[in-house]
């Protein structure tokens, strides 16, 4: 049968295209709305980079096509290590409008995270206003001092969560330095701001000064309101634009979240979780329709920007189209066993 699921493995791994050219254009494309929409609206651009686990079933020692690329990978969700493909994925936001960039395998033998991050960073076009990098703590932690650098260069500030072992120098620190969980149960409640972030209530402290490998940085403490200086309920989080108040950085921050329902979206929706192909260039294609689709499936839904609207829009448009062609063909006489031969279920 054409459907057959062997036939789709072929057009991924043998067919004649070049996924390259496809995906060039696609990030052509997103680079133009997004700058468009940044341009018409005055709203800034965010960078937003984070990873996910597409996990897969660790082959046994006699296969003799495992899966390329796949490692062991610490998965932060499951609390255990998991064994699958680790995608570094971008996203570009601007005023609403929310588009998927780039995505890449994460292969240990080749290049870090930070690299593939780095490396993205600087390939970006200066913003048309302000321009933002938004980060989880991950990339805020490890060798953070290359994204930064990479960020400025690029014409873009660095926001990003930090995790609360991080070393400040604040008055009376100024030679060892204290752990930020530490300083934060340092300071009594007098000092810190009230605010409220999407309809919550925090306890936020603003820090400006240096770090390990970084000077000058902008740092948030936020504890919930109800757990004021709990252990664990400590938050941080860094910007090195020092010109941004303290609610301006938390905003601006949460708009990094709108990347977790595009990795469940891509997983529910799109086979994230379950392609099967084996090589190296099959992923990479099948990773490239997948972020073509859900671009146009964004752009599809209209008004709303909405993907599953779209996709849902998109759903429905194939089967009229299908039923038209069904009641033309009727029309026009055809036997039905040729309806069903066209329509590939005779």
């Amino acid at each position: 049968s054409k459907r057959h699921r062997t036939s789709i493995t072929r057009f991924l791994s043998k067919s004649n295209w070049d996924e390259n050219l496809l995906i060039n254009a696609l990030k052509s494309k997103v680079i133009e709305l997004i700058w468009n929409k940044s341009e018409k609206s005055q709203k800034p651009i965010y960078l937003i980079i984070d990873d996910t686990i597409s996990e897969k079933t660790k082959p046994s020692s006699k296969a003799i096509n495992p899966i390329e690329k796949c490692y062991f990978h610490n998965s932060h969700l499951k609390r255990k290590t998991v064994y699958g493909h680790q995608l570094v994925v971008a996203l570009l936001s601007c005023d609403g409008l929310v588009l998927p960039y780039s995505i890449e395998i994460y292969d240990k033998s080749n290049m870090s995270k930070i690299d593939i991050a780095t490396k993205l960073i600087k390939s970006m076009p200066k913003p048309v206003n302000k321009g933002y990098i938004l980060c989880d703590s991950w990339y805020s932690w490890y060798s953070c001092k290359a994204i930064f650098k990479a960020s400025a260069l690029a014409g873009y500030a660095y926001i990003g969560a930090l995790k609360t072992n991080r070393v400040i120098y604040p008055k009376g620190h100024e030679r060892l330095g204290i752990k930020l969980h530490k300083f934060a149960t340092s300071l009594n409640k007098d000092s810190f701001d009230l605010v409220k972030v999407k309809g919550k209530h925090y306890y936020i402290y603003n820090y400006i000064g240096h770090l390990n490998d970084m000077k000058n940085v902008s740092i948030i403490l936020s504890y919930p309101k109800e757990s004021f200086q709990k252990e664990g309920s400590l938050k941080a989080f860094i910007s090195t634009d020092l010109v941004l108040k303290p609610l301006d950085i938390l905003f601006k921050y949460t708009d990094r979240w709108v990347i977790e329902p595009f990795f469940r979206d891509c997983k529910n929706y799109l086979g994230l979780d379950s392609y099967q192909v084996r090589s190296e260039r099959s992923i990479l294609r099948y990773l490239t329709i997948m972020f073509i689709t859900y671009t146009y499936c964004k752009l599809y839904s209209s008004k709303t920007l909405q993907f599953n609207t779209g996709l849902k829009l998109a759903k429905n448009n194939f089967k009229k189209a299908q039923i038209i062609f069904i009641y033309s063909a009727a029309l026009n006489g055809q036997p039905i066993e040729k309806i069903f031969e066209n329509l590939k279920i005779a």
